[in-house]
């Protein structure tokens, strides 16, 4: 995701000044030095100095190691963004000797082609400027949308960072079902992922409600109604609220936070 973000960045309309990256690999620091105009150090210590944000991209496994490393280095001027999932700004604060403005973020894997979307929450002591820097960051990615309480950043996870999956879920499915029917294999592949691609970039692109969109296909008597009955009749709406509702309770045993938003 930080090379996504990286590779975003420098595509984007917005004017980069200086990025610094850590990153323990020499090969990956190479990589890096190779494809982007960024200077790289083997330590976050010596990335961090002199910038105005810190971009915290790491596993979560990883991150106490990286903020003890620098935590007496981060000043309170300095805006953190992180990007680590399931960790909160709180639990983030608590290592630093600093009080620094702290963003949290969701993005979801799409943002590796530019097309993610990321869920936000923002500390109280981040200014408007640091919400803009942290909006033009994520909006290189893709779109944002900002939420006033941390604790929805588990119902973000659990409806667009999980999401991808049940896309791809449903695609597999639309995909053994065209096979087992008949179709040849490449063909029900091909017909299964653009029809995907097809209405998801429609739904998108229209004005229209997709509630209206589906019915919309949905002739009275027709194909698809049929194919509606069933999966209303094996209880599709339940059984994906219930699917959102289990990932979002995980999101939350992993931040070790078992209140409900």
């Amino acid at each position: 995701m930080a090379t996504a973000l990286i590779s975003s960045l420098f595509a984007s309309r917005h004017i980069v000044d200086r990025v610094q990256v850590a990153d323990p690999g020499a090969a990956a620091r190479e990589y890096l030095r190779k494809r982007w105009p960024v200077t790289c150090y083997e330590h976050a210590a010596d990335a961090i100095k002199g910038m105005d944000a810190i971009v915290l991209a790491v596993k979560p496994q990883v991150l106490p190691v990286v903020l003890e490393e620098i935590h007496d280095l981060v000043t309170d001027k300095q805006l953190i963004i992180s990007i680590v999932a399931g960790i909160p700004t709180s639990q983030i604060a608590a290592q630093l000797q600093a009080n620094p403005p702290i963003v949290r973020t969701m993005p979801n894997t799409p943002a590796l082609i530019g097309l993610g979307i990321t869920g936000m929450y923002a500390r109280v002591n981040c200014n408007l400027a640091q919400r803009e820097l942290t909006q033009n960051l994520m909006e290189s990615a893709g779109e944002v949308v900002w939420l006033d309480k941390e604790s929805l950043l588990d119902v973000v996870t659990a409806v667009s960072g999980s999401g991808p999956a049940y896309f791809f879920y449903l695609v597999e499915c639309l995909r053994k079902a065209g096979t087992r029917l008949g179709l040849p294999a490449e063909v029900a592949a091909k017909l299964a992922l653009h029809t995907a691609h097809g209405a998801s970039a429609m739904a998108v692109q229209s004005d229209v409600d997709v509630t209206e969109l589906r019915q919309r296909v949905t002739t009275k008597g027709g194909t698809t109604e049929a194919a509606m009955e069933q999966l209303n009749a094996g209880h599709f709406e339940q059984l994906i609220d219930a699917a959102i509702t289990a990932a979002t309770r995980r999101g939350q045993e992993l931040a070790g936070n078992e209140a409900h938003p």
